[in-house]
């Protein structure tokens, strides 16, 4: 591999791009609006304007390929995009991904006329349903269960913490063929939101703000075009999916650091005690330098893994690494920019509160940080022998 040490022209264009419209659009209405509780709370009418304006700029749909829609980045572009977003409590919610690598890499053209393109143009969204009650981060671990019968399938089973299942048209649901266990068996269907048998359960909501649902599945019948692939062809799709996710989860990590970040040295420049300012004391001073250091570090593994996976590496403990890295990084940055601000830092007189809350849940999805340690450490003792 050659290691690239400087990022692409093209791809710092894009970054400015980015960050003058974060500046522009959406800065002003983060301060216009600080009466939201939550960084998902957006009216719906300021939301669509935003959306059409980010359509305008070409990044709508970022991860979908150009041919069919989408602004077809790579995996290092997509990142910067979300870093650069996620440093404004606005564009925490713009940014939702749209596409779905599953559909795209196992469906027919049938499946991607019906649900991937009306999705990309935004005409309807569809959910991906993984977790369950008793295998939320072990994707292996589902019970979800697939029995053949007459004419299609029927589906029996339980998931949880499902986003955006409230207003999604369809779902992708991970099964897994019924007598198999662990990574035999993983098969993807599509469920359709009115399709007999299945049902949207209770909310359950999320201390940073956006929520989730049950769904249930009981004797529910899909005919055999629902099919994603073929019967035993879900895992691997599924796990470059969650990958593909751990990466995104980091670049959000990177961003929400680094706007505390930036936070933390401005305020402790301005506030004064006992008639020096804060950044005066060491103990300010050293916060600040492990916060710089630590988004340093995070960074640097983000942009290395990113361009690592879309060369098509194998990098699956890297990507743990860097999970487990930058999201206990972004808690450490909020914390110490929370401490620095005082009771200011607790209040919602700042955003710093909010995105306390953002931050740590991603020590949870996506791969909690104890199943990301586990992960680097048997892949580690595994390949040492």
């Amino acid at each position: 591999m050659n290691l690239q040490l400087n990022l692409p022209e093209e791809t710092l264009m894009l970054k400015e791009m980015v960050s003058k419209f974060i500046d522009r659009e959406l800065i002003p209405l983060e301060e216009k609006l600080k009466d939201r509780k939550n960084s998902y709370d957006l009216p719906d009418k300021i939301k669509f304007e935003l959306q059409s304006k980010i359509r305008k700029i070409g990044l709508w749909a970022m991860d979908a390929p150009q041919d069919i829609g989408g602004a077809g980045l790579n995996l290092l572009d997509h990142c910067i995009v979300i870093e650069e977003a996620f440093k404004c409590t606005v564009g925490r919610c713009l940014w939702s991904s749209l596409f779905f690598p599953v559909l795209n890499k196992l469906g027919s053209n049938q499946q991607k006329d019906k649900y991937l393109i009306p999705s990309i143009k935004g005409e309807f969204h569809g959910a991906a349903a993984y977790s369950e009650p008793n295998a939320a981060g072990d994707l292996a671990g589902i019970q979800t269960t697939a029995e053949k019968v007459n004419n299609g399938w029927v589906l029996n089973g339980n998931k949880c913490w499902i986003s955006h299942a409230a207003t999604a048209n369809f779902f992708l649901v991970l099964t897994r063929l019924k007598g198999t266990e662990r990574h035999d068996g993983i098969t993807w269907f599509i469920v359709d939101k009115d399709n007999k048998g299945f049902s949207v359960g209770r909310e359950q909501g999320m201390m940073h703000g956006q929520s989730t649902f049950e769904l249930f599945l009981n004797d529910c019948f899909v005919s055999n075009d629902q099919i994603l692939g073929k019967p035993n062809q879900g895992w691997v799709a599924g796990e470059e999916a969650l990958f593909r996710g751990r990466l995104l989860v980091s670049a959000r990590a990177v961003g929400i650091a680094q706007r505390c970040f930036e936070m933390m040295v401005k305020y402790s420049k301005e506030r004064h005690t006992f008639d020096k300012p804060l950044s005066s004391r060491q103990a300010i001073q050293w916060m600040i330098a492990d916060s710089a250091t630590d988004i340093h570090a995070s960074r640097l593994m983000l942009y290395h893994s990113a361009y690592k996976a879309q060369e098509g590496e194998k990098i699956h403990s890297e990507l743990a690494m860097l999970k487990l890295f930058t999201s206990e990084m972004a808690g450490r940055v909020v914390d110490r920019a929370v401490q620095v601000h005082g009771a200011m830092g607790l209040s919602d007189e700042t955003i710093l509160e909010r995105c306390y809350r953002d931050v740590r849940p991603m020590r949870i999805y996506e791969g909690s940080s104890e199943a990301m340690r586990s992960m680097v450490a048997k892949n580690i003792i595994k390949s040492n022998h």
